[in-house]
């Protein structure tokens, strides 16, 4: 492992630096770092002063220059258990804001219609919606699925979807391009009550996917492009195409 992996736990890459050359000099002035570790001598005393509030390093004034030490490698674990404590309690404010900016959160989102949502970190936002509000008991529908413009990375997205599906225990009715009729990876969960699947012979990457007062129009282009629908005329007149679909698809 590399001083580098330092960045993980929330040092600056200047920082990496002065604390590695003072490893390699022991004590040490502002003009030794500087050559020693590239950091401009301008900002020494800058990136110094930080590891210093870290607890990292030390520093002894001599004849009116301060010096500068690497402290014991031990007190890094100081400084993760000082950040574990501000992460505690930024978590304890976090907890005692949530109903506050849950209230406005749904005020604001009760007067959105129309969303769209990019990527694939898009769909993840759309789909743990769904998972956050379906019951056992409750079903979302589904036709045009596909493989998508990039199989193996839908097959990856869907099969962590399905793990926190079948968590909930929702049921799904889904209507799958024929063409992914033998991707065991994305129909095996429907082969499973509640669920029920059919195929139909069709090639689109647009599927149609929703639920109580949701629409979900989804384009498993490259970059998955979601156009998420919140009214329940819709969903009432889609259910109405999908049970014409269903009726023609094949099992």
């Amino acid at each position: 492992m590399e001083l580098a992996d330092l960045k993980k736990i929330g040092l600056t890459e200047g920082e990496i630096k002065i604390y590695d050359a003072l490893l390699d000099l022991g004590e040490s002035t502002r003009t030794e770092l500087a050559k020693k570790s590239g950091v401009s001598p301008s900002k020494i005393y800058d990136v110094a002063n930080r590891l210093l509030e870290k607890g990292i390093i030390s520093s002894v004034k001599k004849n009116g220059v301060i010096h500068f030490s690497a402290a014991d490698p031990e007190k890094l674990k100081d400084f993760l258990q000082h950040k574990e404590a501000e992460i505690k309690k930024e978590k304890e404010l976090v907890d005692q804001l949530l109903p506050t900016l849950l209230a406005k959160y749904q005020q604001t989102e009760e007067e959105t219609d129309i969303e769209v949502l990019y990527g694939w970190e898009g769909m993840k936002t759309a789909f743990d919606a769904k998972v956050k509000v379906l019951d056992p008991g409750e079903f979302d529908y589904v036709f045009g699925a596909s493989r998508g413009y990039n199989s193996k990375q839908a097959d990856i997205f869907f099969s962590q979807y399905y793990q926190k599906k079948q968590k909930k225990g929702f049921g799904t009715k889904i209507i799958f391009n024929e063409d992914v009729k033998e991707n065991e990876e994305r129909t095996a969960i429907f082969r499973k009550k509640p669920n029920e699947m059919r195929f139909l012979l069709q090639d689109t990457f647009t599927e149609i996917n929703f639920y109580q007062n949701t629409v979900l129009l989804i384009l498993l282009l490259k970059k998955p492009i979601v156009i998420k629908v919140k009214n329940k005329d819709a969903v009432d007149s889609f259910k109405k195409f999908f049970e014409t679909m269903w009726k023609m698809a094949a099992n």
